[in-house]
Protein backbone atom coordinates (compact mmCIF):
# COMPACT_ATOMS: atom_id res chain seq x y z
CA UNK A 1 0.00 0.00 0.00
CA UNK A 2 2.94 2.38 1.00
CA UNK A 3 4.69 1.68 -2.70
CA UNK A 4 0.88 2.81 -4.29
CA UNK A 5 0.91 6.01 -2.25
CA UNK A 6 4.60 6.88 -3.13
CA UNK A 7 4.16 5.30 -6.84
CA UNK A 8 0.35 8.12 -6.95
CA UNK A 9 2.64 11.14 -5.68
CA UNK A 10 5.53 10.82 -8.23
CA UNK A 11 2.98 10.25 -11.06
CA UNK A 12 0.77 13.27 -9.42
CA UNK A 13 3.92 15.62 -9.69
CA UNK A 14 5.82 14.48 -12.69
CA UNK A 15 1.69 14.90 -14.43
CA UNK A 16 2.08 18.76 -12.48
CA UNK A 17 5.70 19.51 -13.89
CA UNK A 18 4.74 18.30 -17.26
CA UNK A 19 1.39 20.45 -17.29
CA UNK A 20 3.46 23.18 -16.11
CA UNK A 21 6.17 22.51 -19.09
CA UNK A 22 3.39 22.36 -21.70
CA UNK A 23 1.90 25.76 -19.91
CA UNK A 24 5.26 27.81 -20.30
CA UNK A 25 5.89 26.66 -23.61
CA UNK A 26 2.56 27.81 -25.50
CA UNK A 27 2.14 29.19 -28.88
CA UNK A 28 2.03 33.18 -27.44
CA UNK A 29 5.44 32.16 -26.02
CA UNK A 30 7.85 32.07 -28.68
CA UNK A 31 11.17 32.33 -27.56
CA UNK A 32 12.85 28.92 -27.04
CA UNK A 33 15.20 27.98 -24.12
CA UNK A 34 18.56 28.87 -25.43
CA UNK A 35 19.04 32.52 -24.56
CA UNK A 36 22.26 32.83 -27.69
CA UNK A 37 19.80 31.62 -29.75
CA UNK A 38 16.58 33.65 -28.68
CA UNK A 39 15.31 36.56 -30.50
CA UNK A 40 15.63 38.21 -26.84
CA UNK A 41 14.82 41.95 -26.52
CA UNK A 42 17.71 44.57 -26.59
CA UNK A 43 15.03 47.15 -25.09
CA UNK A 44 14.07 45.25 -22.75
CA UNK A 45 17.63 43.62 -21.15
CA UNK A 46 18.50 47.18 -21.19
CA UNK A 47 15.87 48.06 -19.02
CA UNK A 48 16.87 45.16 -16.62
CA UNK A 49 20.28 45.96 -16.86
CA UNK A 50 19.35 49.79 -15.62
CA UNK A 51 17.30 48.46 -12.74
CA UNK A 52 19.24 45.72 -11.25
CA UNK A 53 22.51 45.74 -12.97
CA UNK A 54 23.52 49.82 -12.82
CA UNK A 55 24.33 49.75 -9.29
CA UNK A 56 27.50 48.26 -9.73
CA UNK A 57 27.94 48.81 -13.98
CA UNK A 58 27.47 51.29 -16.25
CA UNK A 59 25.29 49.66 -18.57
CA UNK A 60 25.46 52.33 -21.62
CA UNK A 61 28.54 54.12 -22.24
CA UNK A 62 32.70 53.05 -21.71
CA UNK A 63 32.76 54.95 -18.61
CA UNK A 64 34.08 53.76 -15.94
CA UNK A 65 31.48 51.61 -13.39
CA UNK A 66 30.61 52.77 -10.02
CA UNK A 67 31.62 50.06 -8.05
CA UNK A 68 35.76 49.53 -8.58
CA UNK A 69 36.77 46.46 -10.69
CA UNK A 70 33.34 45.84 -11.94
CA UNK A 71 33.33 46.30 -15.70
CA UNK A 72 30.76 48.31 -18.18
CA UNK A 73 28.86 46.57 -20.03
CA UNK A 74 30.69 47.39 -23.31
CA UNK A 75 34.05 45.89 -21.84
CA UNK A 76 31.30 42.54 -21.05
CA UNK A 77 30.47 42.89 -24.69
CA UNK A 78 33.47 42.55 -25.65
CA UNK A 79 34.70 39.47 -23.56
CA UNK A 80 31.91 37.69 -24.18
CA UNK A 81 31.58 37.96 -27.75
CA UNK A 82 32.74 34.56 -28.92
CA UNK A 83 31.22 32.24 -25.95
CA UNK A 84 27.91 31.71 -24.40
CA UNK A 85 27.00 34.86 -22.35
CA UNK A 86 24.12 32.88 -21.62
CA UNK A 87 25.77 29.96 -19.97
CA UNK A 88 27.82 33.03 -18.07
CA UNK A 89 24.46 34.92 -16.84
CA UNK A 90 22.93 31.58 -16.01
CA UNK A 91 25.88 30.68 -13.42
CA UNK A 92 25.68 34.42 -11.81
CA UNK A 93 21.99 33.21 -11.04
CA UNK A 94 23.17 30.47 -9.28
CA UNK A 95 26.53 31.50 -7.61
CA UNK A 96 27.32 34.92 -9.11
CA UNK A 97 30.64 35.78 -10.73
CA UNK A 98 34.08 36.87 -8.90
CA UNK A 99 32.87 38.62 -6.42
CA UNK A 100 29.76 39.71 -7.69
CA UNK A 101 26.35 38.20 -5.70
CA UNK A 102 23.50 35.70 -7.25
CA UNK A 103 21.28 37.42 -9.22
CA UNK A 104 17.52 36.54 -10.00
CA UNK A 105 17.31 36.04 -13.64
CA UNK A 106 14.68 34.66 -15.19
CA UNK A 107 15.59 33.03 -18.67
CA UNK A 108 13.51 35.64 -20.14
CA UNK A 109 15.68 37.76 -18.30
CA UNK A 110 18.96 36.21 -19.35
CA UNK A 111 17.37 36.53 -23.32
CA UNK A 112 16.53 39.68 -22.73
CA UNK A 113 20.34 41.15 -21.24
CA UNK A 114 22.30 38.98 -23.48
CA UNK A 115 20.32 40.60 -26.64
CA UNK A 116 21.49 43.83 -24.77
CA UNK A 117 25.12 43.01 -24.17
CA UNK A 118 25.10 41.85 -28.04
CA UNK A 119 23.72 44.97 -28.99
CA UNK A 120 26.43 47.04 -27.40
CA UNK A 121 29.68 48.21 -29.64
CA UNK A 122 32.59 46.50 -27.42
CA UNK A 123 34.53 48.47 -25.78
CA UNK A 124 38.21 46.41 -26.33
Amino acid sequence: MRYATVFGTLFLATAVMVGGARAQSSPSDRRKVDADTVAGSPARGGDFARRECAGCHTVSGDSVSPRPGAPNFEDIAGRYAHTRLDWELEAITQVGHYSMPAKAMSRADIADVTAYIRSLKPGR
